[in-house]
């Protein structure tokens, strides 16, 4: 069964690209035919795999190309990549002008997901509009990270709220979990926002929370993730917790 995750938070700076990167690797090496489609107009999530940025997104959904002339492959087995760049923004635009269709990303990927592929990670700008919003709609699953501070919370409530106003146009998708990330425990207002998260939303909508981590930040400078650089460090394992988790509602 084909499944598309969307990694969404209304807040940048909160670990979205890392996880969809991370996620997208770790289900490819368990021999599921992966796509990685890249919705930030910033396009990390080519060079956090050591690729190039092209405007794949922008020739996918306004240039008129097809789903296969704008996949890459990345260098890993079962996984490919639609790159994104800031053409991605332009995108937005020209279909908001010509008269946005809700569902245009499901529509697009439904050929791929009934020929082979498998899973589909969509990683999202960190803003309101159209395209966030197709990608919700897109999506069986939803991963929502949030750092461990105030501010990002709020954009936990804002994807949140997007998605309540979704589900009155029939989408059928589900939170999978909110993800904390950059997590510290000698930090009050870190520890003190796990709590609050908790509160809020209830303990079983929290997923294992990602601990700050230079690994990952040195994965991404190097183009690799941490699967190929430090498999057996803390943040290899926490983020294998939420592979597992994924892996048991696709």
């Amino acid at each position: 069964m084909s499944s598309i995750i969307a990694i969404a938070n209304q807040k940048g700076g909160v670990g979205k690209t890392t996880t969809a990167v991370t996620l997208a690797h770790a289900l490819s090496v368990k021999n599921k035919e992966t796509l990685l489609l890249d919705l930030d107009p910033q396009g990390q999530c080519a060079s956090a795999l050591g690729q190039v940025y092209e405007s794949g997104v922008f020739n996918l959904l306004a240039g008129g190309q097809d789903l296969g002339d704008v996949s890459r492959t990345t260098g890993r087995s079962h996984l490919t990549l639609i790159p994104g760049d800031k053409r991605t923004a332009t995108a937005q635009v020209v279909l908001n002008a010509e008269g946005f269709d809700l569902g245009i990303i499901r529509t697009l990927l439904k050929p791929a997901l009934r020929n082979g592929l498998e899973t589909v990670i969509i990683d999202t700008a960190p803003s309101v509009g159209g395209l966030q919003e197709a990608a919700l709609f897109a999506a069986d699953l939803v991963i929502v990270p949030t750092a461990t501070d105030y501010l990002s919370t709020e954009g936990v409530v804002r994807v949140l709220e997007t998605l309540r106003v979704l589900e009155n146009r029939s989408w059928k998708g589900r939170v999978l979990g909110i993800l904390p990330t950059f997590h510290d425990k000698v930090t009050r207002e870190s520890q003190a926002t796990l709590d609050d998260l908790s509160k809020s939303f209830g303990e079983a909508l929290i997923l294992e929370p990602i601990h700050r981590a230079t690994i990952l930040r040195e994965c991404a400078s190097v183009g690799k993730t941490v699967w190929e650089v430090a498999p057996r460090s803390r943040a290899a394992t926490e983020y294998a917790s939420l592979v597992w988790q994924v892996l048991d509602a696709i």
